[in-house]
């Protein structure tokens, strides 16, 4: 199967419709330096991402004209091979550039004044110094740093096809460790053992790289929705919940299955069932031009009609996903965000009791008429 790349011409139009925004907005420019940010708009990525702070990178974005990236002399020549929609710049100081030179190069694309944007807002962070921050502001003393985050928002939560394309096969390898772990998870293994499995059966159905495993098995630790692997060996009668996020591209998968190790409970069986059912009527009001905030209403009102207390202990019942496994918006009450066709929206309410953590965790790309679902694997309570 070819691989999915991203041309120069698909950067040539994010930057094109980045830049339109910046005009309609009122900004002279925007730096980027997150990881995702930098690949979005430049198509540039690091080997390992979010690893390292040695070398910090920057992508200056003019109202108008070529952007600028700027990176340690040790990345440029990759930077050249693969983001041709920027002009590529180095410094050569493993302490990074100082305020002067990157408020010359500001200067130098006419961002030195007026309303420049940063990745200072919602689920947005900057990849460089708080101190070099600071002196850059006293450098551009007549620039007013403002947030860009609504700027950034309203163009990576759309994804085009190609993105779709990739979030899909990320979903693929997914579902295709799903069905293969619960065929081989026995008593007795730890859980590393079984995250270690899991991780190599992702790179068997296609992702470049395992992005995350969450385990959560046996009683004490339903609560613990986010937990990772220990060295607790799997034991008769414990529910695990395998909660898997896969990469490819760089955009991600996530989502979770469910078994039981020996014979499902009843008790069990129909929790999971109605969780399911939760999910997928839910599911039936996504389409373009609903709020977010219905689709979190309809999840707890799903949750009622089952007999289920609707709450957001987590904060929760779902959210965006992208080049970040989770992004804007979030399936909550308050979140007034107004679906579009080409939004990933993962939906996961569910509950947690004594006898278990019980999810069933879908994603989902909104289309012109209403929602597809990307995640598949079996949603057979397993019993291993």
């Amino acid at each position: 199967m070819e691989y999915i790349n991203f041309t120069e011409e698909d950067i040539q139009a994010r930057i094109d419709l980045c830049q339109k925004n910046m005009n309609e907005q009122g900004f002279e420019g925007v730096v980027f330096s997150a990881e995702s940010n930098m690949n979005y708009y430049s198509n540039f990525h690091t080997h390992a991402p979010w690893t390292t702070f040695t070398r910090p990178m920057f992508l200056f974005v003019p109202k108008e004209g070529k952007p600028v990236l700027y990176l340690h002399i040790f990345q440029t020549p990759d930077a050249r091979a693969i983001s041709k929609a920027c002009d590529i710049r180095a410094f050569e100081s493993l302490l990074g550039p100082n305020a002067l030179q990157i408020a010359e190069i500001m200067r130098e694309l006419n961002m030195g004044s007026g309303k420049i944007g940063f990745e200072k807002g919602y689920e947005q962070l900057m990849g460089f110094q708080i101190n070099l921050y600071e002196g850059l502001k006293e450098e551009l003393s007549s620039a007013s740093f403002e947030d860009a985050s609504d700027l950034i928002w309203s163009q990576r939560l759309i994804k085009s096809p190609k993105e779709i394309e990739c979030i899909r096969r990320a979903c693929n390898a997914t579902s295709y460790a799903h069905d293969k772990i619960f065929k081989n998870i026995k008593a007795g293994m730890t859980e590393h053992e079984v995250s270690r499995l899991v991780k190599q059966y992702m790179l068997e159905g296609g992702a470049d790289q395992p992005g995350f495993v969450l385990i959560t098995a046996g009683e004490g630790n339903y609560d613990r929705i986010s937990k990772t692997a220990t060295d607790r060996e799997l034991q008769d009668g414990d529910l695990i919940v395998l909660d898997l996020g896969a990469r490819y591209n760089h955009y991600w998968s996530d989502f979770c299955r469910l078994a039981v190790v020996g014979e499902i409970s009843e008790e069990r069986r129909e929790i999971q069932r109605k969780v399911r059912e939760v999910t997928m009527r839910a599911s039936k009001v996504m389409k373009p031009g609903v709020a977010v905030a219905d689709v979190a209403r309809a999840c707890a009102e799903e949750m009622v009609k089952v007999g289920f207390e609707a709450n957001f202990d987590c904060g929760r019942m779902g959210h965006g996903m992208g080049l970040l496994s989770t992004e804007p918006p979030s399936v909550t009450i308050y979140d007034e965000t107004i679906l579009e066709e080409g939004m990933i929206i993962n939906l996961e309410p569910g509950i947690v009791n004594e006898l278990g953590a019980f999810n069933l965790e879908e994603n989902f790309v909104i289309t012109k008429d209403g929602c597809e679902l990307l995640s598949s694997a079996s949603r057979e309570f397993h019993s291993v």
